[in-house]
């Protein structure tokens, strides 16, 4: 039985994840974050309590429940990295340090996924989308902090000999997604027309916007994975290329009302990302359609 531990699983990317390794057959989810399980916490999930920046609390869990598989997602946000430096780089980079070190001692895992960002690439100028060898720039503290989590996924990848991969997601939306973080805005804008009240989306342009669905199902066949020749592998996660004016066009459509707006705002990322490599190596990912999924909140 593959025993799969998600580092950050009250967060969107882990709860998804879990939901869809459940469906998988001979699989085990053991979700580990700081506080205790929320009150709706999935059926089927064993939830534990573990710091990341308590190496020894991961260890003992990796050993717990003789884990295989691992996908490391906490982090703090950009808006929280911004406020309070010092606590970035504590629990983004010491913290993914931390957990790589455990397992290194634990020395049984069979993969480890760490989900970074799309915002890491440096935007190009002609408006094209990049693809995992395009450049990447560290604009801000908490891009900065996901490369550095990358580097050091790597390098235990061809120093210890750890299977380990990569995922650059763009922005993630749909009913799982928080509250919280620069661009949560569309998941807000579907929650707030569905109840009926006015919203403004705090940005515009073109960005890709990747399903909740999609992300957990996506992550779930990198975990996985078990057919890569290499220690380490980066992939671009496949999203829809929207234009926000379009995006509220639909919303309202849908809805029957004008409540969502947006605010001329752009965002420093690039328009979409090219992710020929995952869907190569995944093909029976499929992607969920913007319009399609709209009309599920209607």
């Amino acid at each position: 039985m593959k025993k799969v531990m998600i580092i950050g699983g009250s967060g969107c990317v882990g709860e998804e994840t879990a939901k869809a390794l459940l469906k998988s057959q001979n699989c085990e989810v053991i979700a580990v974050s700081r506080g205790k399980a929320a009150h709706d916490a999935i059926e089927g999930v064993i939830y534990e309590q573990g710091d990341i920046l308590d190496k020894e609390s991961i260890l003992r869990l990796l050993q717990k429940y003789a884990v295989t598989h691992l996908l490391h997602t906490a982090a703090l946000r950009t808006s929280q990295c911004k406020a309070n430096p010092e606590q970035a780089v504590q629990v983004n980079i010491i913290g993914t340090a931390n957990v790589l070190e455990a397992i290194r001692e634990y020395a049984k895992l069979e993969h480890v996924v760490f989900i970074s960002t799309a915002a890491v690439y440096k935007v190009p100028k002609d408006g094209t989308r990049p693809d995992e060898n395009s450049p990447v720039e560290a604009l801000n503290l908490y891009t900065s902090t996901k490369l550095a989590g990358e580097a050091l996924v790597e390098s235990y990848a061809h120093s210890y000999g750890l299977q380990c991969s990569v995922l650059r997601p763009q922005i993630i939306y749909g009913p799982s997604r928080g509250e919280e973080g620069s661009t949560a805005g569309v998941s807000l804008a579907l929650k707030e027309a569905r109840a009926g009240r006015a919203y403004t989306i705090p940005f515009s342009g073109q960005y890709a916007f990747t399903y909740s669905e999609d992300i957990g199902a996506f992550c779930k066949e990198v975990l996985l994975d078990s057919k890569s020749n290499s220690a380490f592998e980066l992939y671009n996660l496949p999203g829809e290329s929207l234009d926000i004016d379009d995006v509220v066009k639909e919303i309202n459509s849908q809805s029957g009302k004008d409540l969502i707006s947006y605010l001329p705002n752009q965002y420093p990322f690039a328009k979409g990302v090219l992710s020929e490599k995952f869907l190569k190596r995944f093909p029976s990912c499929d992607m969920s359609k913007f319009k399609k999924v709209v009309a599920t909140y209607f």
